[in-house]
């Protein structure tokens, strides 16, 4: 199968576990080589006095991708940052919002 980014980018990612939607595709992370797909970048929560952290899927996460949604089996307490902050720890992210479709 082949598509562009920018057909990536036009759909939206949903996620299987708990049925949330996870935003759009922001960005696309490829092996140093160029020939394999590692993941896609999706938002992470906005905060309104903290900048978000961008999450991070890796492509074996990636159930189906379909005409309109990309569907994606991720773990919430298993997530990875693109960019972490000190202040912030990763465990946190799955107490701190729950299960709220506000986040994940």
């Amino acid at each position: 199968m082949e598509i562009s980014y920018t057909d990536l980018r036009a759909k939206e990612v949903v996620n299987l576990q708990n049925g949330a939607r996870m935003g759009k595709i922001i960005d696309m992370i490829i092996d140093s080589n160029g020939k394999n797909v590692l993941g896609l970048v999706v938002p992470g929560a906005r905060k309104i006095f903290r900048s978000s952290e961008d999450i991070f899927i890796p492509w074996c996460n990636i159930a189906k991708i379909g005409n309109d949604v990309i569907l994606v089996s991720l773990d919430v307490s298993s997530l990875t940052n693109v960019t972490k902050s000190s202040d912030m720890h990763l465990g946190d992210l799955s107490q701190e919002h729950g299960d709220s479709d506000d986040y994940l």
